[in-house]
């Protein structure tokens, strides 16, 4: 039993860290991550530090993504053992992105790496590039990356200069001290290294907390528009009735904003937008009565096919569109040959084409406004893209139906993604869901108002758009902290192998 103690420790430790993420909870994670790499600072083989990253990772990504299961059984009406059977899958797959970094911590380690070295340099280096790598191999899967339970705490003042990847290395050398101070208690040298790296890394933080990275720009009347139509109704026979019928009379509820700007939810509509009679698109786009303009998602038709599109009508007409441009894999599109997956789900709209990347931010009122579909708001590198050709935008306008994992925490794991956003770029961020989390997000990544989950409503705000020169992150993107972490990595392993073949200490 106690040859397995540590690979169970590490499967609580990775379910406490699942558990930080929504709510937010910075001081659960580091100290999960940390109890992992004082782990791996006692195992001397490879197939070990795997092993515990490995039950770490289930532990993690069961918890994190567990909602999976709801939209697999039932909306996918997939038999329970088997929902939990892809659920399972899939976070074995994202744990081998940690069981990684143990393997090559328990590769230091055997290799005569001291202590010190290992937490403060090899682990932090290989936990921050294995998350980047997560985030793009494979379309890229980033989400339930450590960052995200940092919205409410101190390394959150980081993320307009590193962005997410930066905060995931930083959380990481913050866990391999603590993990370092428990591991070295005795040794005053090791103690005093541990508080000098924490010291550090808190001191920044705190001289980052009071810049401002961007200022007002314009106030823009808002309206958000929340359906609460769950996703087994919306694609019933009679949902697109269902769906007009409730967005209607929530856009027109009053007060109705004279001008500005009404936001629904992504693919509101279960038919492509060129299937609604004349008069049902008339009397949808014409609540705007010429004075605010009207923002949702939708299904539009080609020749070629499909896509998952957000518009931006004025006076009954789309003034505006912008295609989707990172799909969701097995939801918008398919993965050359699981065709057979998406066909037993009976997922709908489940092979899309993808936007351009020269697409133009919305014009409302002189404000830019970049729109994201759903977990577009993911992957921060895209968004950068909205810098680079253009106005800057000065606001980001997410659409999203979550409608598909139910009342879970998918909810709020998916707003504190865009609370990171918001401070990363420096511009504040409204969304519009299907079932929440309906909110406005200021540019310094609060939380100014929200709708409560699941229930149909509105939500009336004075949004502050924002301008100003571009956050470091938004120049540079995480590429310098990526080529850091490489060179530190690379540096600390031609460190250990021209180093005897014994444990170095510290003192």
């Amino acid at each position: 039993m106690k040859k397995f103690l540590p690979f169970l420790i590490a499967l609580f430790a990775g379910i406490a860290q699942g558990y930080s993420l929504a709510p937010a909870n910075e001081w659960l994670q580091l100290a999960a991550l940390a109890v992992l790499f004082f782990i791996f600072a006692g195992l001397r083989t490879a197939k070990a530090g795997f092993l515990a990253g490995l039950f770490f990772g289930i532990g993690w990504f069961v918890t994190s993504l567990a909602w999976l299961y709801v939209s697999v059984h039932d909306y996918g009406y997939q038999p329970p053992v088997f929902a939990a059977f892809v659920v399972f899958i899939f976070s074995c797959y994202l744990a081998l992105y940690p069981a990684a970094v143990g393997a090559l911590c328990a590769w230091s380690m055997k290799r005569g790496s001291s202590a010190g070295l290992m937490l403060l340099a090899i682990a932090p280096a290989a936990w921050g590039l294995t998350e980047w790598l997560r985030g793009v191999l494979f379309s890229g899967f980033p989400w339930s990356a450590v960052s995200y339970a940092h919205v409410d705490g101190s390394l959150s003042a980081f993320a307009p200069i590193c962005g997410a990847d930066g905060i995931n290395f930083l959380a990481a050398f913050i866990s391999g001290c603590a993990a370092l101070l428990l591991l070295e208690r005795k040794n005053l040298k090791g103690i005093a290294v541990s508080c000098a790296g924490l010291l550090v890394v808190f001191s920044l933080a705190f001289a980052l907390t009071d810049i401002r990275w961007s200022e007002p720009y314009k106030t823009l009347s808002v309206r958000l528009v929340q359906g609460g139509i769950a996703q087994d109704e919306k694609f019933s026979p009679m949902g697109s009735l269902t769906s007009f019928e409730r967005y209607v009379r929530l856009m027109n509820e009053k007060p109705v904003p004279e001008s500005g700007l009404i936001v629904l939810p992504e693919t509101i509509f279960p038919i492509p937008l060129q299937q609604l009679k004349p008069e049902i698109w008339r009397k949808f786009t014409h609540v705007t009565n010429g004075n605010a303009a009207l923002m949702f998602g939708g299904f539009l038709r080609g020749e070629d096919g499909y896509r998952n599109t957000a518009v931006l009508v004025e006076h009954e007409k789309i003034v505006q569109s912008y295609t989707k441009k990172h799909l969701v894999p097995f939801g918008e599109y398919v993965p050359t040959g699981f065709r057979w997956f998406i066909d037993m789900l009976q997922i709908p709209m489940g092979d899309l084409l993808k936007g351009t990347t020269d697409q133009k931010a919305f014009e409302i009122d002189g404000v830019a406004a970049a729109p994201l579909l759903c977990y577009e708001d993911l992957f921060a590198s895209e968004i950068r893209e909205w810098w680079q050709g253009g106005k800057a935008p000065n606001l980001l306008v997410n659409l999203s139906n979550l409608g598909w994992f139910g009342d879970t925490h998918a909810l709020p794991q998916h707003l504190n993604i865009s609370r990171m956003r918001a401070m990363e770029f420096a511009r504040p961020v409204i969304r519009a869901t299907n079932t929440g989390m309906t909110a406005y997000v200021t540019s310094r990544g609060e939380v100014a108002a929200e709708l409560p989950a699941m229930e149909p409503g509105k939500l009336d705000v004075k949004v502050a758009a924002a301008q100003g020169e571009a956050t470091p992150f938004v120049k540079f993107g995480a590429l310098p902290w990526l080529g850091a972490m490489v060179l530190l990595l690379i540096s600390a392993i031609l460190a250990l192998l021209f180093r005897k073949r014994h444990r170095l200490p510290l003192k």
